[in-house]
């Protein structure tokens, strides 16, 4: 029987850390930001709330990882979609797994409602959340950069510009589905694709 390579220290730091933030998107979804105490996420990792702070700084903190982890699988739409196929191949992809997306990380969306209003109740916070917010539309804009040669011409409307508008209309398209998700169907950011590439290759926004 093969003997099991111990884990260095620095592995059982990144396992226990990656237990907190599995076990914090679960607390969060239950019963939001608010509601959740830090101690409540260790007991639902099977952990001390020192191991929380040795980790994270606060639960601010904590929730600002489970979120970045939430965006990273959004922003991975761009690369998933951009692999192969023809523009129209790209964007019927992009369309779905976004759609995909709404319906598998509900209660991601529903906990970055919680926070942003949390956060905009609390002055002291905001700057740090903006920044972050800002840092996350640059690469957006540096997606889109990237991959409009390959969608059949630059863009007229400058990256930053257009990103904004994507955010925009992604972000009320996901709220809406949350809210009444029989209404809104899901091949409409599909059907809205090619409308904003050839307003975007147009400079018409």
């Amino acid at each position: 029987m093969p003997t099991r390579q111990r884990l260095t220290r620095e592995e059982k730091k990144a396992q226990t850390r990656e237990r907190l933030i599995e076990a914090a998107a679960k607390v969060f979804a239950d019963k939001g930001f608010t509601a959740t105490s830090l101690d409540e996420v260790a007991d639902a990792a099977g952990l001390t709330k020192g191991a929380v702070y040795s980790n994270f700084e606060n639960k601010e903190d904590l929730v600002r990882v489970v979120l970045k982890a939430h965006q990273d699988r959004l922003t991975g739409i761009s690369d998933i979609a951009t692999g192969s196929g023809t523009l129209e191949e790209q964007q019927a992809v992009a369309a779905r797994l976004f759609s995909e997306r709404i319906a598998q990380e509900r209660d991601a969306f529903l906990l970055s409602l919680d926070f942003t209003v949390y956060v905009l109740r609390n002055p002291a916070l905001y700057e740090d959340f903006l920044a972050r917010h800002r840092a996350g539309h640059r690469e957006v804009a540096k997606m889109i950069e990237e991959n409009a040669p390959a969608s059949g011409g630059t863009f007229k409307t400058d990256a930053n510009r257009a990103a904004l508008i994507f955010e925009i209309i992604g972000n009320g398209l996901a709220l809406e589905k949350l809210i009444d998700p029989e209404r809104v169907p899901d091949d409409l950011f599909g059907l809205l694709m090619p409308v904003l590439i050839e307003a975007f290759q147009a400079g018409r926004l």
